[in-house]
Formats: C-alpha cells, sequence, structure tokens
C-alpha cells in the first residue's frame, strides 16, 4: 500500500506541473461531477490448496459517482466511488486451474457467490478529439472493500470470505480466509459526446493476494470488467 501511495503522489506532481504549463488552464472549468451505471463481470484467479475450491466469475451491476479534475484541456485526474454488486460461483478444482474467465468451464460447481461492495478507482485520463466528443483514454488505481459475501441457496457452505482460519486468543479477533479488501491497477476507455454522456469501458486486477494466511500453494487475486455509460454535468 506504501508503493501505492508513492505512485500516486508522483502522478499527481507530474500533471500539476504539466498543468502549470498550460496557458489556458484558467479559461474553463477545472471540476466536473458526474454519474456512473454499469455491469460488471467480476471474479477471483483464485485457488484455495486446503479445499481445493476455485472460482468462476459471473455478472453483476455497479452504480456510483465520479469527480473530474481538470489538470488541461486533455489531461483530468478522475476519481470514481463505486458502489458493486458482483456474483460468481465456487468450483472443486484437483489444481490450480489459473485464471479461467475465458475457459471452458468443466470443474464441478459447489455453490452460488454474491459479493457486494465498494470500489474507489483513480486514473490519470487523457482526452482526444473526435467528431463532436472526445475519446477517453486512462489507467490508474483501485481499492475495494467488500461489505458482504455469501452463498444464495447453500446454506450450508460458507463462503471463504466467512470462513475462519484462526482466532487471536489475546483479543478474540477471527481471521479469516480472504481479506475483506485489496487494490490493484486499472485502465479505462470510452467516448464521451459533447452534451457530456459517456460510454465505459474499464478493467480491474488485484495485485494484492487476499488469501489471509500462509499457504504457499493458495492464491487469490479479485478481477473485473464493467461495461456501460456515464453522464458528466
Amino acid at each position: 500500500m506504501k508503493k501505492i501511495t508513492l505512485l500516486l503522489m508522483l502522478v499527481l506532481t507530474g500533471t500539476l506541473s504539466l498543468r502549470a504549463q498550460d496557458a489556458d488552464s484558467l479559461k474553463f472549468d477545472q471540476v466536473h461531477l458526474g454519474l456512473l451505471l454499469q455491469a460488471n463481470y467480476a471474479g477471483e484467479a483464485m485457488y484455495i490448496a486446503e479445499s481445493s475450491l476455485s472460482a468462476y466469475p459471473g455478472a453483476g451491476v455497479e452504480a456510483g459517482g465520479f469527480v473530474d479534475y481538470m489538470f488541461t484541456r486533455r489531461l483530468l485526474m478522475e476519481v470514481q466511488l463505486l458502489v458493486a454488486l458482483q456474483s460468481g460461483s465456487y468450483v472443486y478444482a484437483g489444481q490450480d486451474p489459473g485464471f479461467v474467465i475465458w475457459r471452458r468451464r468443466t470443474l464441478d460447481p459447489v455453490a452460488n457467490m454474491r459479493l457486494w461492495g465498494m470500489d474507489i478507482p483513480i486514473y490519470l485520463v487523457g482526452l482526444f478529439p473526435a467528431g463532436e466528443g472526445n475519446w477517453r483514454l486512462g489507467a490508474g488505481l483501485f481499492t475495494h472493500f467488500t461489505f458482504n459475501a455469501w452463498s444464495p441457496g447453500s446454506d450450508d457452505f460458507i463462503t471463504p470470505y466467512k470462513r475462519v482460519i484462526s482466532v487471536d486468543d489475546a483479543t478474540g479477533k477471527k481471521r479469516y480466509a480472504l481479506n475483506d479488501s485489496h487494490a490493484g491497477v486499472g485502465i479505462t476507455a470510452g467516448y464521451e459526446f459533447a452534451s457530456g454522456l459517456q460510454i465505459n469501458l474499464a478493467a480491474k486486477y488485484s495485485v494484492i493476494d487476499i488469501i489471509n494466511y500462509d499457504s504457499p500453494a493458495s492464491h487469490a487475486h479479485p478481477y473485473k470488467i464493467s461495461l456501460g455509460v456515464g453522464w458528466r454535468f
């Protein structure tokens, strides 16, 4: 997390320098607000060796808002706040299946998965004029917080987010198999019309392994692809 914070500071310093070089930087609105509504396809590149458990992605929905801070006419920083509902399924895997997002689904299902949480991406976005609007292309960092995870219709199945691995004898605090937060990198692309209407595509991948105990054979890296519309005021 310290490395991510340092990288954000470096990006901010560089963009402020660019803004200072823009002679017209004070001739346009520097701050814009907007709304987002998106479908998502999310999952976890996961293998829990102790229970031979992996996961398949599923479809969900997310909504929220964003703030754009214009450094120049063609460069901005966008901070998003998204509340997301995600779905998927847990499956048995005799060995690590790797990244299964595009692969044929041949593993035996165990239980459905539902998760809701919050994403906070921060992108550095460039604007490229085209027609009456602009193409938008950006990259940045994000953090995610899981509020709840459950398995509908599977009362006997305990999701890894709620599976207790150990309990601290002194404090009574429980340690779960998966962390409820992570952070990583993201990219975004889309088109914004002159009216402010946007069509957006984004992809995120957690560089942090959310396995919450020592297990050299286990790993879990959440990922997400989002497609939807936005409106910038």
